[in-house]
């Protein structure tokens, strides 16, 4: 059988076949199908994986009424009211709801958004359930948020894909109705002779190239193959880029006009695929206490010796923490280090932008004692020669698929490292350092 998305010959060579001979020039074609990736590469590349989420475990301490992932995701009623959410153990899912006749709207937000590496395909799978298509409700996934992305939207009964871009200062949706899909409008009547039942579980696919004006691809999954339906072609059409950014989180959204009966969207799993890989180049950045020593006077009290967090107008960026390092600086003491993800710091603890760098910086005072949060990593540590008075210092190389995001208000993670006096030290001084790597 000769396929016509693929063809491979030797220039001068014969084809031979059951219809005959067929003189060719050399050539290795993949015609435009699943079979290629947004860049027109064969999909033979190992795809990295940046980001996945799998509604499988819940806390025992967390209700099901509340974001069953809290350290990756931001569950919130962000207007109106009569919203909820509840995590669906045994259908290892988390539905958001909006309520009869009353105005609302949720969102279910990944904190952390995804850094796009230009000339590297995005990929990008999410599962979930419209549940049913009800007028006055407007369901919405795929990677996007208030100003830029995109994902499928169903409003009322109506469904269509949607290039959300904010290069005018303004979010303007660009949607596309289903019957108005240029590749496959998957009603039956489609080239695949598939009918998308909304009332079903879906694999929803997005792959697209930024580079600021590149294509994207919109389609589904079904029965082990993809289907794309629909492709937005921005080189060679459009006057600016067709979103201001690339590096946008998953969201899952669904709101109530105010006149719609109560209604559910199930999201189920997602991830975010680099295919062909993903370098981690970047600038690596360093901040330090700069002399600056921070005394901890009590024995057994964890103090804030410095923090970092993205400043506000950088939530896009991917921070990777490198190391973090410790030095004691008085005799005969021992310290126990812990690095913490949104703990509570007591009195002012004041961050300060770095120059040229996505990254603000905190430094620690005796008053900034520390509460909650949760623990990424640790140790203990000892002064090296108490003979002398020596300093002993610590690095500790991380790594880490929790990294720094904010919330869907904008509120920005802190990553803080923090020091106890342990074993009867008190008054320690102590210094310290963090390292990471700003992704471009």
């Amino acid at each position: 059988m000769i396929r016509e998305d693929f063809t491979i010959a030797n220039e001068g060579d014969t084809i031979e076949g059951p219809v005959g001979k067929k003189h060719v020039r050399s050539s290795i074609q993949a015609g435009d199908s699943p079979s290629i990736d947004a860049f027109g590469r064969w999909r033979v590349s190992n795809p990295q994986t940046l980001f996945d989420s799998k509604n499988i475990f819940n806390d025992e301490g967390i209700s099901d009424s509340l974001e069953n992932e809290p350290l990756f995701y931001d569950n919130q009623e962000v207007s109106g009211g009569g919203t909820s959410t509840l995590y669906n153990a045994n259908e290892a899912s988390q539905s958001i709801s909006v309520s009869l006749n009353t105005a609302g709207r949720r969102v279910r937000q990944t904190k952390m958004r995804f850094n796009y590496q230009p000339g590297k395909s995005q990929l990008v799978f999410l599962t979930y359930n419209l549940e049913r298509l009800d007028e006055n409700i407007t369901k919405r996934e795929g990677i996007f948020d208030d100003e830029n992305g995109l994902f499928m939207e169903a409003v009322g009964e109506a469904v269509g894909f949607v290039r959300r871009s904010f290069v005018t200062g303004s979010a303007v949706d660009d949607r596309i109705e289903q019957e108005d899909w240029n590749i496959d409008q998957m009603d039956g009547n489609g080239v695949s002779g598939v009918t998308l039942d909304w009332t079903k579980t879906q694999i929803l696919i997005i792959d697209f190239e930024w580079l600021g004006v590149g294509r994207v691809r919109m389609g589904f999954v079904v029965d082990g193959k993809i289907y794309y339906a629909h492709e937005f072609l921005n080189a060679n059409n459009l006057d600016v880029v067709y979103m201001s950014t690339p590096n946008l989180p998953l969201r899952s959204e669904i709101s109530n006009d105010g006149s719609g009966a109560a209604s559910i969207l199930t999201q189920i799993c997602s991830t975010v695929i680099s295919e062909g890989g993903s370098q981690d180049l970047g600038m690596i950045r360093y901040a330090s206490t700069e002399g600056t020593h921070l005394v901890a006077t009590t024995e057994n009290t964890l103090y804030a010796l410095m923090g970092i967090r993205l400043k506000s107008n950088y939530i896009g960026a991917t921070i990777k923490l490198l190391n973090t390092a410790i030095q004691i600086q008085t005799a005969t003491d021992k310290i126990e280090w812990v690095l913490k993800f949104n703990p509570t710091v007591a009195s002012t603890f004041a961050y300060s932008g770095l120059s040229n760098s996505a990254i603000e910086v905190a430094k620690g005072v005796t008053a900034n004692t520390v509460t909650g949060g949760i623990d990424i990593t640790g140790g203990f540590l000892e002064t090296g020669n108490p003979a002398t008075g020596a300093a002993k210092s610590l690095e500790k190389d991380l790594k880490n698929a929790l990294l720094l995001g904010s919330l869907i208000d904008g509120t920005v993670d802190e990553l803080v490292l923090c020091v106890r006096p342990i074993a009867g030290s008190t008054s320690v001084s102590v210094e310290g350092s963090m390292s990471w790597n700003e992704l471009v």
